[in-house]
């Protein structure tokens, strides 16, 4: 069964160029690792005088932008073998990666596909 990891955050408008290149690096880590499909995405709309808005639980602040990145693996199992490789690889071990918001400000999820 397709297992996805799911992690949203927050970060400065001002650090989106940063943002892309770490996501790319990581969709790359990801890929190699087994990964199915690995996106990143960045919020453009904020959804206004909806009852529960994602920006709203994240707190997005202004001048903030919601942040979103999911990876597809062909199972759960796949996927912790997957992590394992990935918090293995040289450049996590060296801090290479350079990781443009706070980490504690990032929820994550992993969600079987139905």
């Amino acid at each position: 069964m397709v297992y996805m990891d799911m992690f949203v955050g927050r970060i400065l408008n001002e650090n989106r160029e940063m943002y892309e290149a770490y996501a790319s690096k990581m969709q790359a880590l990801s890929l190699e690792a087994g990964a199915l499909s690995a996106s990143a995405c960045w919020g453009v709309e904020q959804a206004q005088g909806m009852l529960n808005p994602l920006a709203a639980l994240v707190k997005v602040e202004p001048g903030e932008a919601l942040v979103t990145r999911i990876v597809r693996w062909k199972s759960k199992e796949a996927r912790d073998a997957g992590w394992a490789k990935i918090m293995n690889n040289a450049q996590m071990q060296s801090g290479s990666i350079q990781i443009p918001f706070d980490r504690t400000q990032v929820y994550y999820s992993g969600f079987e596909e139905l």
